[in-house]
């Protein structure tokens, strides 16, 4: 039986370690011609719509810019190989953007979305493949224009249950960053306040297409409202790859330092693996996260491991309103046995809040 079970797990560990497999690059000369055909009226013969064409005064909602680096890169192909071949109300667009998978093959679309993500200089911007779902407690490493709500219950034995509930607010700046400001309110069942703020930003150190391979460092100063407790520096690095067509692994390394005495504080490591199972956002996607928590002054010896299974669901058409749902269970010593998360986001920059449910 051992054997069988090795048998199976060795190929799947050697697909996942492969990474994915190369496939052909897409012909950007066909892609061109397929522009200019189809989508050159409304989005510009470089991208840019222009504003006095008459096509243009008969449309609702204005084309996108295409030209435009930060637009053009936030998203995936992927995304828009769906947006061409379903049309936009498949994503929750705009019905304006009229489904192509009739007229053109899957080839074809490919081709014609390769040959858009070249109207902007996006060399500099870090691609939209590397837009991963977004962990629990793991640090995702792209930038991002979102407002996120975390919560998180505590039931703890022969004490009252602790709620605490987090507002991030993030916003991209530059080519490469983000700032991020988080508002933290804890309820323990006698005060219900809030309890810290904390403000810092987020740059991407760099990429590899090949790989599917992202890596970024931020420093976050978390300043509690309390005037007695100390301020706290918190530099972590955050990394993420894809592997294969399926698999998202993801990973953080954060340093919770106390600016009163250093040596009172923790280091934090953290790896999610997601199954993306589908291109489609609006869907249930499975993943399991594992938190390791130690302090400085008895690193090694006092570990604290937690794991937390989880379910992420897109909620609208594009999945840009999503939720994370967890349960984190305790595997070390810790005063509580586990933990109820949920974390619910919206990422502003692809519409409002209310856009593409249905």
């Amino acid at each position: 039986m051992a054997r069988k079970h090795l048998s199976v797990a060795f190929p799947l560990l050697a697909a996942l370690l492969a990474g994915p497999a190369l496939a052909q690059a897409p012909d950007l000369a066909d892609g061109r011609r397929i522009y200019d055909q189809a989508c050159a009226a409304c989005h510009g013969p470089t991208g840019r719509p222009d504003p006095s064409s008459p096509v243009l005064a008969g449309l609702e909602t204005p084309p996108a810019d295409l030209s435009d680096p930060l637009f053009n890169s936030r998203e995936p192909a992927n995304d828009w190989e769906l947006v061409v071949g379903h049309g936009g109300h498949a994503m929750g667009l705009s019905a304006q953007m009229p489904a192509q998978r009739e007229a053109l093959s899957a080839e074809e679309i490919r081709n014609v979305v390769a040959y858009v993500k070249t109207l902007a200089d996006t060399s500099d911007y870090p691609p939209g493949e590397f837009n991963y779902f977004l962990p629990i407690r793991t640090k995702k490493a792209f930038p991002e224009d979102e407002i996120v709500w975390k919560g998180r219950y505590t039931p703890l034995d022969g004490a009252p249950d602790v709620m605490r509930n987090v507002i991030e607010i993030e916003k991209r700046v530059g080519h490469r960053g983000m700032v991020v400001l988080e508002l933290i309110h804890e309820d323990d069942g006698f005060d219900s306040e809030v309890t810290k703020v904390e403000g810092g930003y987020k740059h991407v150190f760099g990429w590899n297409r090949e790989r599917q391979s992202i890596l970024s460092g931020a420093v976050i100063l978390a300043v509690p409202t309390d005037g007695d407790e100390s301020k706290e520096i918190i530099p972590y690095l955050a990394y993420a790859r894809m592997f294969g067509d399926d698999w998202v692994f993801q990973s953080s390394a954060r340093a919770i330092t106390p600016l009163d005495d250093a040596g009172d504080g923790q280091l934090e490591l953290a790896g999610a693996l997601h199954y993306r199972w589908t291109q489609w956002p609006r869907n249930v996607f499975p993943g399991i996260e594992v938190v390791a928590e130690a302090p400085y002054d008895h690193f090694g010896s006092d570990v604290q491991w937690s794991a937390i299974p989880q379910l992420r669901f897109g909620l609208t058409k594009g999945g840009h309103v999503a939720l994370n749902l967890g349960v984190e269970v305790g595997l070390s010593d810790q005063p509580w046995d586990y933990r109820v998360h949920a974390v619910l986001l919206w990422d502003f920059a692809d519409g409002s809040f209310f856009k593409g449910w249905r």
